[in-house]
């Protein structure tokens, strides 16, 4: 039963469109999915996987949490961040929780829903390279809608700040230095 609702909620974002792009004129039919974006995630996650020498990183919970970071849109939708902003990241992360708590109700697809939870909460290497890999990936996409003239220059300034941070938090120096420069080839 639990992988019955992960397959419908997967198949779900492949007609989610990312709000931010269609908010700043991207047309809906050009605007990627979140199923794209999340490829890209666990693309990167890859890349990073297979070339960073860090030998506490736990390579399958990392890719596997970059796999569901946002498999809870496919119930709320893709949420944007002025209404995140607006209704406070706290009560986002309570819906996503209860979202991710019904999509893994199974008691086998528990540990899951406490990846995702772990990624929430960003305390751990992996959960943090994560949301590095998942800013990495929108940044990616922004640069390429910039390059076809969509305002995206805002969200393209965000990513960099907020992966610069999270970057500085990983204590791993291999994984830093290898973070710091996958987005120096992006941050141009």
């Amino acid at each position: 039963m639990g992988f019955e609702k992960l397959a419908k909620a997967a198949a779900v974002l492949k007609n989610v469109p990312r709000t931010g792009w269609i908010q700043r004129g991207v047309p809906r039919g050009e605007a990627e999915t979140v199923a794209e974006h999340t490829f890209m995630v666990t693309a990167i996650l890859g890349y990073i996987s297979t070339s960073s020498r860090e030998p506490h990183l736990n390579r399958e919970r990392m890719i596997l949490m970059g796999i569901i970071h946002d498999i809870g849109e496919a119930v709320s939708g893709d949420i944007p961040r002025g209404l995140t902003e607006r209704l406070g990241k706290k009560l986002k992360e309570g819906i996503e929780t209860e979202i991710i708590k019904g999509i893994f109700d199974d008691p086998d697809d528990g540990s899951l829903a406490e990846l995702f939870l772990e990624y929430l909460e960003r305390e751990t290497t992996e959960a943090k390279v994560v949301k590095i890999a998942d800013l990495l990936a929108t940044l990616w996409q922004a640069e390429a809608y910039l390059k076809r003239g969509f305002p995206v220059g805002d969200i393209i300034e965000s990513c960099k700040e907020e992966a610069q941070g999270m970057i500085e938090e990983i204590r791993e120096e291999d994984l830093s230095l290898l973070l710091k420069a996958i987005l120096g080839s992006k941050g141009r």
